[in-house]
C-alpha cells in the first residue's frame, strides 16, 4: 500500500504543478471554452438544471434528442437531474463532479498501471516510475480540451486488468462481471467506450485462442470472454431502445476511414516542440488528433529493438518465439490484441478497397473516428516498453555493466518525462489560459453580468415572453447529410443564456440527430416561400428571442434580423423578439404569385425537367425525376442570350429522405471555340438549408467569361442518387415559371403544394 500511496502523492503533486489552485477547485473551473468543449458542458448542466430522465431538451427545440448523442454523459446527467428534480442542488455539483472524474481518473490511471507492471513482476519503484511516465504521456488527456465524454483515461487499463486477472483465475466470475460492469458504466459516459471494450476483449480472446496450446486456457473460458467483451454492447442496445424513440438516424456518418490512425501518429511526435522538428528532419507527415496514441521516442526506440530482436528469431528460423513470445501472460496476449486493435484503427482491412464489407458490419459505420481506438494499442505497448526496458537494464547489470545499465536507465527516463511533461503542460496551459480569459471562464459561462444573459435570465421559463432562443448565425450539426459545418460564436452565447434562463436552442451541435427532425429545423433558413413545417411542432405561441452577434450572416438570416424588433444590444450580441408570424410562407407566395402574373418570360433562362413514368414517381414538385450514380450529367450547352456582363445561378433540388450520401453539383465552363476547360464550380449539397419535403436544394453561381461559352452541368456521387428540376437564370432577378402546368416557381421555389 505504501507505494500507491506514493504513487497517488506523486500524481497529485505533479498535476499541481501543472495546474495549480483549479486542481483544488473543479467546480470553479472550466477545460475549455468555445466549439464542443462549451457545447459538452452545456450538455450537462442544462439537463441537471432542467432535464429529466433521458431526454435533453436544450437543443434542437422542439423535438430535443436523447442525452447520449448530445454527449451529455448519461450516467452523470440522468442521476444528477433526478437528484435536481427531487430538490436537492445537484446542478451546483455537476461541473465540480464531471471535472473532479477527469482529475481522478488521471490518478485511477497510474494506480491500475501500477498494478499491471506489478504483475509483470515489477519491483515497486520502477512500477511506480512506468506507471507516472505512461499515464502523463496518455493520449487521452488531449480531450480534455473538450470531448469530455472520452477523457477518462482509465477505461481501458481497468479493462485490461480485469482480464489480466480473469486469466489468472479462470473460474472466478468477478473479473469478468467487473470487465462487463466497466465497459457499460464507460459507456454510459461516451458509446466509443463501448466497441473499445468489445475490441479489446475480443482481441484477447482471440489471441489466447491462438495461443491455447501455451496457456491451456479452456473454450468455455475464452467463450465467457467473448461474451464479457459483447455484452456491455448488447445490454446499451437494450437500453438505447427502452428510451429512444427515433427511428431515423443517420446510418452512415462521415469519418470512418478519415480519421484513422497511422504509423506517425503512433510513432511519431505529435506535439511541439519535438513534432516541427521531427517533421522538418525527417519529412514525416502531419497527423490529426483523431489518431494520435503517441508512445513516444522510448517506445520508438523499443520497436526498432524489438523488431531487430524478431527478425533474428526468423533468420534462425525460430518462428515459434515471434508468435508466443517469452513474456508474462498479460504481455504475451496483450501485445498481439494491441496490435489487432491498432490495425483496425489504421482502417485495416477497409482501407484496402474493402470498405463494402462495412455494409455486412452496419453498426461498425456508427463510429466515425477509428483511429481513438488506437489508445488500446498505447496502453498494452507502454507497459511492454517499461518491462523490456527494466528487463533490458536487469540484464546489463546481471553481465557486469551495471553503471552503464543505470546511465541508459536515467537518459530513457529523462527523455520519457521530457515527453510525457511536454504533452501533459501542453493541456494543462491551455486550461489555465481558459480560465484566465474573461470571455471562457467559469464565472462567463455561469455567472456572466453581462446585460444580453440578465435580460435572458429574466425570461425564466415558463413565465418568460419567449419559448425558445434561436442564435443566428444558425448552426444544425447531426443531421449528417447536410447542415452546416462548424459551431459559430453564436452558439456559446446561446448556450450561455440558455444556461441562465432555460430557454431551449433552436438548433443543433449534436450527433446522429434525426434526419426528418433536422429536416424541419433546417426550413427556418429556408426561402420565405417554403413553408416552415416546424412552426406547428412548436409547443407554444410565444415569440422566438433572436440572439445575434457580430459574425457575417447569410442573406436569410440577415432576412430573419430585418423581421424582428430590437430589444437589446450590448458590444457583442443584439437581441431580438422574432414573431412565428415571420415564418409564415403565405404572404410570400401571394406576393410571388402576382409578381409572376406581371413578369414577362425571359429569354436567358434554361430550365430542364424529367417526365414521370408513373403517377407513383412524382415528386413534390409535380414532375418527375432523373435517378443516377456515379457522374450524371444533367445539360450541357450555352446559356440562350447570356449576357457578358450577368452572373447566373445553376441550381437543382436532390432527394435527400432516405438517403446516407448527397451527390455533388459540377459545373463546368468551357470555351466556345476550343473547347477548354476555362472554370468549374461545385455546389454540396450538404451545406444547403433550401429544403423542401425530403428535397435540398443545392446551387452554384459563376459569371461566364463569354457569354457564348458553354456550360456542363452534371451531379456526381458514390451512391444512388435521384435530382429534379434543374433551372440556370440570371442570379440577381427573380425568375418565374411553370416547369410544369398549374406549378409555379420563384428562382426555383415552389410557390403552391
Amino acid at each position: 500500500m505504501v507505494p500507491i500511496l506514493v504513487l497517488v502523492l506523486l500524481t497529485l503533486g505533479l498535476m499541481y504543478w501543472a495546474l495549480g489552485p483549479l486542481l483544488l477547485h473543479p467546480g470553479q473551473t472550466v477545460f475549455a471554452g468555445d466549439g464542443d468543449a462549451t457545447k459538452n458542458y452545456y450538455s450537462l448542466l442544462y439537463h441537471v438544471r432542467y432535464g429529466q430522465g433521458t431526454h435533453f431538451t436544450g437543443m434542437l427545440y422542439p423535438y430535443g434528442e436523447h442525452l447520449t448523442y448530445a454527449d451529455g454523459q448519461p450516467l452523470l446527467g440522468v442521476p444528477l437531474a433526478t437528484l435536481q428534480g427531487w430538490g436537492l442542488p445537484a446542478a451546483d455539483w455537476a461541473l465540480g463532479l464531471m471535472n473532479g472524474l477527469l482529475f481522478l481518473s488521471l490518478v485511477v490511471t497510474a494506480v491500475v498501471v501500477y498494478l499491471l507492471l506489478r504483475r509483470l513482476l515489477l519491483p515497486a519503484a520502477p512500477a511506480v516510475v512506468g506507471a507516472l511516465l505512461i499515464s502523463f504521456l496518455s493520449p487521452q488527456l488531449m480531450r480534455w480540451m473538450g470531448h469530455y465524454g472520452l477523457a477518462y483515461l482509465c477505461v481501458v487499463p481497468l479493462l485490461w486488468y480485469a482480464l489480466v486477472r480473469a486469466f489468472d483465475a479462470p473460474g472466478n466470475w468477478r473479473p469478468l462481471v467487473g470487465y462487463v460492469a466497466v465497459g457499460l458504466l464507460a459507456g454510459l459516459l461516451h458509446p466509443y467506450f463501448l466497441l473499445l471494450a468489445a475490441l479489446l476483449g475480443l482481441a484477447y480472446a482471440l489471441v489466447a485462442l491462438a495461443q491455447r496450446r501455451v496457456g491451456g486456457y479452456p473454450l468455455a473460458f475464452l467463450g465467457r470472454v467473448v461474451l464479457a467483451a459483447v455484452l456491455p454492447v448488447i445490454l446499451f442496445q437494450v437500453f438505447m431502445a427502452l428510451t429512444d424513440a427515433v427511428t431515423d438516424r443517420p446510418s452512415t456518418p462521415y469519418g470512418f476511414l478519415v480519421y484513422r490512425a497511422s504509423f506517425a501518429s503512433v510513432f511519431f511526435p505529435n506535439l511541439d516542440p519535438l513534432a516541427s522538428f521531427w517533421r522538418t528532419a525527417f519529412h514525416t507527415p502531419e497527423t490529426t488528433g483523431e489518431g494520435w496514441a503517441y508512445v513516444g521516442l522510448v517506445g520508438l526506440v523499443v520497436l526498432l529493438l524489438t523488431a531487430i530482436k524478431a527478425l533474428g528469431y526468423l533468420r534462425r528460423g525460430r518462428l515459434r518465439l515471434v508468435l508466443v513470445p517469452v513474456l508474462p501472460e498479460p504481455l504475451r496476449i496483450g501485445l498481439y490484441a494491441g496490435l489487432l486493435t491498432l490495425l483496425f484503427a489504421c482502417g485495416v482491412p477497409f482501407v484496402f478497397g474493402l470498405e463494402g464489407l462495412l455494409d455486412w458490419i452496419k453498426p461498425l459505420k456508427q463510429f466515425r473516428s477509428i483511429g481513438r481506438f488506437a489508445w488500446i494499442f498505447y496502453y498494452f505497448f507502454t507497459v511492454y516498453a517499461v518491462f523490456y526496458l527494466y528487463q533490458l537494464a536487469r540484464y546489463l547489470r546481471q553481465h557486469g555493466a551495471g553503471r552503464f545499465a543505470r546511465t541508459f536507465l536515467l537518459l530513457i527516463v529523462a527523455v520519457w518525462a521530457w515527453e510525457a511533461r511536454t504533452n501533459f503542460a501542453t493541456w494543462a496551459k491551455r486550461i489555465r489560459d481558459t480560465n484566465k480569459s474573461p470571455r471562457y471562464s467559469y464565472q462567463a459561462l455561469l455567472h456572466s453580468p453581462e446585460p444580453f444573459i440578465r435580460f435572458a435570465a429574466w425570461q425564466k421559463l415558463p413565465y418568460g415572453d419567449y419559448q425558445a432562443i434561436l442564435p443566428l448565425p444558425y448552426f444544425l450539426l447531426g443531421p449528417e447529410q447536410f447542415g452546416t459545418n462548424d459551431i459559430p460564436g453564436s452558439a456559446y452565447e446561446a448556450m450561455r443564456a440558455s444556461l441562465r434562463s432555460g430557454l431551449p436552442i433552436v438548433a443543433s451541435a449534436m450527433s446522429r440527430t434525426s434526419q426528418a427532425q433536422g429536416l424541419a429545423s433546417a426550413q427556418l433558413l429556408s426561402a420565405p416561400e417554403i413553408p416552415k413545417t416546424i412552426i406547428g411542432d412548436f409547443p407554444s405561441r410565444k415569440p422566438l428571442l433572436l440572439l445575434v452577434t457580430n459574425e457575417n450572416l447569410s442573406p436569410a438570416e440577415q432576412h430573419l434580423v430585418s423581421l424582428g424588433r430590437l430589444l437589446l444590444q450590448d458590444e457583442s450580441v443584439r437581441l431580438y423578439a422574432l414573431s412565428l408570424a415571420a415564418f409564415d410562407a403565405a404572404p410570400y407566395r401571394r406576393a410571388a404569385l402576382a409578381a409572376a402574373a406581371a413578369t414577362p418570360t425571359r429569354p436567358d433562362v434554361l430550365r430542364r425537367t424529367w417526365p414521370a413514368a408513373q403517377p407513383a414517381a412524382l415528386t413534390p414538385f409535380g414532375g418527375g425525376s432523373l435517378k443516377g450514380r456515379g457522374l450524371v450529367q444533367l445539360f450541357a450547352g450555352p446559356v440562350p442570350q447570356a449576357q457578358d456582363t450577368t452572373h447566373y445561378a445553376v441550381s437543382v433540388w436532390v432527394r435527400l429522405k432516405g438517403m446516407s450520401t448527397l451527390p455533388i453539383l459540377k459545373v463546368r465552363e468551357l470555351d466556345a471555340q476550343t473547347g477548354e476547360l476555362v472554370s468549374e464550380h461545385d455546389g454540396l449539397p450538404r451545406h444547403s438549408l433550401e429544403v423542401y419535403r425530403g428535397w435540398v436544394q443545392t446551387a452554384v453561381k459563376l459569371r461566364p467569361q463569354q457569354p457564348g461559352n458553354r456550360l456542363e452541368v452534371a451531379l456526381e456521387g458514390d451512391e444512388p442518387f435521384e435530382v429534379a428540376n434543374l433551372l440556370i437564370r440570371p442570379a440577381y432577378i427573380n425568375v418565374y415559371d411553370q416547369p410544369v402546368p398549374g406549378r409555379s416557381f420563384k428562382n426555383n421555389f415552389p410557390l403552391q403544394d
